[in-house]
């Protein structure tokens, strides 16, 4: 008899999650494939759809000044996400133009 429960609580291990992962939607759709260039200090970079997250390294106290935008560019157009002093992370919607580009060109500018 416990050899019976062990054996249905170890199928019932096997089938839940294999079960659930046919079933429950995935996140392919979610994200973005293409070519990022980053210039500069970034630590993170994610996209999906149209909105990008990036997370920048600490500053030294001389760099935190020198920080004011992160530029993002493709194929001749352009954006430029401000930063506030000593701000370690930046987060935007990209334009259809960027948002569909191939390749992104990411860089951090004073």
């Amino acid at each position: 008899m416990a050899a019976k429960l062990i054996f249905i609580a170890a199928a019932a291990l096997a089938v839940v999650p294999a079960a659930t992962s046919v079933v429950w939607p995935g996140r392919n759709g979610e994200e973005v494939s293409r070519t990022v260039q980053l210039r500069g200090p970034f630590i993170e970079f994610e996209q999906t759809h149209e909105r990008i997250h990036l997370r920048l390294a600490p500053a030294s106290a001389a760099e935190t000044g020198a920080r004011e935008r992160i530029v993002v560019r493709a194929d001749g157009y352009e954006i430029a996400i401000p930063l506030k002093h000593g701000q370690t992370w930046a987060s935007a919607e990209l334009p259809a133009s960027l948002a569909d580009a191939a390749a992104l060109e990411i860089s951090l500018q004073p």
